[in-house]
């Protein structure tokens, strides 16, 4: 990556997110949350030199953890952008960031580290291990902060030694795999577990063809109109947690 490059990857954009954007609010990702994980929409800003592909998406900010002399620091590694228009795909991708050693990191594991809460939970629960930014974004809105993604549905060596680097500062006993219901979801989640499994985490998969009670009712399939569990509500997360899921 260019020097110019890696600074323009590296500038905190989280100020000038909006939080507020329809399609946050269609998703049920509160102002809280996307402050909490740094992401909401990024307007065109009228003062700017220059454009930027990642204007007018929904975008995260991708941090890593280092280690210093005063311990770990939370470090900005990218800002990812996920288009809101087929325009936008077709222009520049479904999401577009500046380069990033995306195989050696794990999304959001600056807050698993630092945020005590999360802390807290990880330690109690276990590490949830997603697809992606919403399903991250969903699960901490369901107050499940336990949560990180691998970025798509395969894993690294990289990624699984970050794991392993994770898991030497915060204890936690097993790692639930929370990858989407498609077919590539579902192969990557028995692929990911077999890796995991040969470096010595305990790992499960996410059962979606389990039955669930929900508000209550007779337990039943999980509808098959939820195909990742950033198209769970809070309410339904809520109730997994209440029944040990995750």
């Amino acid at each position: 990556m260019s020097t110019r490059k890696r600074r323009m990857s590296q500038i905190d954009l989280r100020r000038y997110l909006r939080t507020d954007h329809p399609e946050l609010c269609r998703r049920g990702i509160s102002a809280t949350t996307c402050r909490y994980l740094g992401c909401g929409f990024l307007p065109r800003r009228s003062w700017a030199k220059t454009g930027s592909p990642l204007n007018s998406r929904l975008v995260f900010q991708v941090r890593g953890v280092r280690e210093n002399g005063q311990g770990l620091q939370p470090v900005i590694l990218t800002h990812t952008g996920r288009a809101l228009s087929m325009e936008q795909e077709e222009l520049n991708g479904k999401y577009w960031s500046y380069p990033f050693k995306k195989a050696w990191e794990i999304y959001n594991q600056d807050n698993i580290l630092l945020d005590e809460a999360a802390l807290g939970q990880t330690n109690m629960f276990g590490l949830i291990l997603t697809e992606g930014f919403f399903d991250v974004a969903k699960l901490v809105e369901a107050g499940c902060r336990n949560a990180v993604a691998l970025m798509g549905n395969a894993i690294s060596l990289g990624q699984i030694e970050r794991l392993v680097w994770i898991r030497s500062r915060v204890r936690f006993p097993r790692i639930l795999l929370f990858l989407d219901r498609d077919p590539a979801g579902k192969t990557g989640a028995l692929q990911v577990r077999e890796r995991l499994f040969h470096h010595g985490f305990p790992v499960t998969v996410f059962d979606w063809e389990q039955l669930v009670s929900f508000n209550g009712e007779k337990p039943k399939p999980i509808p098959e109109s939820i195909k990742d569990p950033a198209d769970m509500s809070v309410e339904q997360i809520q109730t997994l947690r209440r029944h040990g899921i995750f």
